[in-house]
């Protein structure tokens, strides 16, 4: 009795691996890697490039973007014991002598200017003025701060596992951004007349190793010069000249001879003086203050700190806390929301527009993408699964890195190996879960594009970016679920046909499994075969997002085929199907027909 045709009219489903292969949906795939679910396609995914020159052995502990008050990003990086940033195509060194292990980095932007915030709890706090990423300031004083992991959120900072405390959630004082933290320094002399260029450093510094400048003009009564908070003098019809707000160094040319003597009148913050880094209170507490509270219960140490629905929530080994300020700031809660979960590591939870995402590993045996959201119909937070048809025990997540990136929550983990080399893309919107093989220990993203470090070199990629992997074609194998073809009785079919889109130097190769035999390969999707349209083609980008999107203003032309493929199989109870990408270039499979099917 002939069955006319079994067809796959769209790929929606991800990889589902907790059933037997039998079970699942048709166009799912049973195991898969470097394929990406995507538009009712599965499609190759893309490579990484690296950023700078590739490192020698070593470990990135953290990735990170700051910005400048133009927007421009600056990236930064730490490697081994090394704080780094990317000047231009050379990573830089800029701190020195650090401990070999995890720092954080926050951002925060007050009338002062555009920063990055570096701590750990082995090396302390450290400042950068992002308009001179080369330098920084160590702000760390034993009498007004801690050494500890932290970020900055509604002008303040929120601290946790300090060098001495792993159960206690820190707060800074409230930065108020005014005349009680900001200092001016009137008509600081810097030269006399009749000249144009003029050196040194302003003398705030020397007052003061925490103290950072911003807001100068340089004048000589009929000229003035304003420098930006680009660090560079605005006043282009008169001058020009940069200032480092950090040191203090200044470098300043006028177009004319000067005609009288040269001042500066500036303002300069201590951080650490009622700012983000002072973490001091009165001996009654006052608004606006820093603080501690105890989250002590089960002595489990607490992990990291994620702010959501207004507050702060502390994901611990074994317990989460939710703590909440009061408009007031003096009167918050803080309560143990749950005793059931928790992660193992400082980058394993992170805030997404439907709640917290994170690797729960409170149960070791089975671990599980959790997300803590709030109860719709009430005050508390739930804890809820996530993917249930993706096996997340096959992974391990000692070092795990979970951050949003677009529609997706990816995770870094590993598999069989000492150190990360799995990267899980778990798309949120369409509830599906792909798998690269691409190995990195910390994420960060820039423009809808995202970056990882290595987890076995000093080396920062360009994630999912270009049609190779570091010059190597992109390592992929997608397989599909076990047809049945609607009954357990043996059959044979003659013919497939496969429908996708494929750029002209790719290839894909097609192999077949009956009843779990081995894979055999049966042909080849040539991007140069005559069943290619070359009639009509469309540009893809660079990037699954970002800049050069899909159908981007980009050269990579990109054409639909239409293969039909004879085969010899015996009769069979199951087949599947194995697709392996084997160039370079852009492809995708769409649509798989199974004809002429014979029961």
């Amino acid at each position: 009795m002939a069955i006319q045709k079994k067809e796959i009219k769209a790929f929606v489903s991800g990889t589902h691996n907790t059933l037997s292969d039998e079970l699942i949906p048709n166009d799912a795939a049973s195991s898969s890697h470097g394929w990406l679910t995507k538009d009712g396609k599965i499609e190759l995914m893309y490579g990484r490039q690296a950023v700078g020159a590739e490192g020698t052995s070593g470990k990135n502990y953290a990735e990170h973007f700051g910005y400048k008050t133009d927007g421009t990003s600056v990236h930064f990086r730490k490697v081994d014991t090394v704080v780094q940033y990317l000047n231009g195509t050379t990573w830089t060194d800029v701190i020195t002598g650090l401990t070999a292990s995890d720092m954080t980095f926050t951002n925060y932007s007050s009338l002062a200017g555009n920063f990055v915030y570096i701590g750990s709890p082995d090396d302390g706090l450290f400042k950068i003025v992002t308009a001179n990423p080369g330098d920084y300031t160590d702000v760390y004083d034993s009498a007004k701060n801690f050494k500890g992991y932290f970020f900055i959120d509604k002008g303040r900072s929120i601290m946790w596992n300090t060098a001495t405390d792993s159960t206690g959630l820190y707060g800074s004082y409230i930065d108020s951004q005014d005349s009680d933290v900001y200092t001016t320094v009137a008509a600081e002399a810097i030269g006399s007349l009749g000249s144009t260029n003029y050196t040194g450093t302003l003398a705030f510094k020397a007052g003061g190793s925490t103290r950072t400048c911003f807001g100068a003009v340089f004048t000589d009564g009929t000229t003035s010069l304003t420098v930006d908070f680009t660090g560079n003098v605005t006043d282009a019809s008169a001058g020009s000249g940069t200032l480092n707000f950090t040191t203090g160094a200044y470098d300043i040319t006028f177009d004319a001879t000067t005609v009288g003597a040269v001042t500066c009148t500036y303002q300069w913050e201590d951080s650490n003086a009622s700012g983000v880094t002072d973490f001091t209170k009165s001996a009654t507490r006052l608004a606006g203050e820093g603080f501690v509270v105890r989250q002590d219960v089960g002595g489990d140490a607490i992990q990291s700190v994620i702010p959501h629905d207004g507050s702060y929530f502390s994901m611990k080994e074994n317990s989460v806390y939710q703590f909440t300020l009061d408009i007031l700031d003096l009167n918050p809660t803080n309560l143990i929301v749950r005793t059931d979960v928790g992660i193992s590591s400082l980058h394993a939870a992170t805030a997404t527009g439907a709640g917290i995402v994170f690797m729960n590993t409170g149960n070791p045996s089975d671990p599980q993408v959790n997300i803590l959201k709030r109860n719709p119909v009430g005050d508390n937070f739930d804890v809820q699964p996530l993917f249930s048809q993706f096996k997340f025990e096959n992974y391990q997540y000692t070092d795990v890195t979970v951050v949003p990136w677009d529609k997706f929550v990816v995770i870094a983990c590993k598999e069989g190996t000492a150190e990360n080399n799995r990267l899980l893309l778990c798309d949120m919107h369409e509830n599906t879960v792909d798998v690269s093989t691409y190995g990195v220990r910390t994420l960060a993203k820039d423009a809808g594009l995202l970056y990882g470090g290595d987890p076995l070199s000093k080396t920062t990629y360009q994630l999912f970016s270009g049609f190779d992997d570091m010059s190597t074609v992109v390592d992929n194998s997608w397989e599909s679920a076990g047809e049945l073809y609607g009954t357990s009785s043996l059959k044979k079919t003659k013919k497939f046909v496969f429908r996708g889109d494929i750029s002209p130097d790719q290839s894909i190769g097609v192999y077949v499994e009956v009843d779990d035999g081995g894979y055999q390969h049966v042909g080849t999707i040539l991007g140069s075969g005559d069943y290619v349209d070359y009639s009509a083609s469309y540009a893809v980008g660079t990037t699954f997002i970002g800049e050069d999107t899909i159908g981007g203003g980009s050269n990579n032309q990109v054409y639909q085929f239409l293969m039909g493929l004879k085969i010899r199989l015996p009769r069979v109870r199951k087949r599947k199907i194995k697709f392996v990408a084997l160039g370079y270039g852009y492809c995708a499979i769409q649509q798989i027909t199974d004809f002429d099917i014979w029961q």
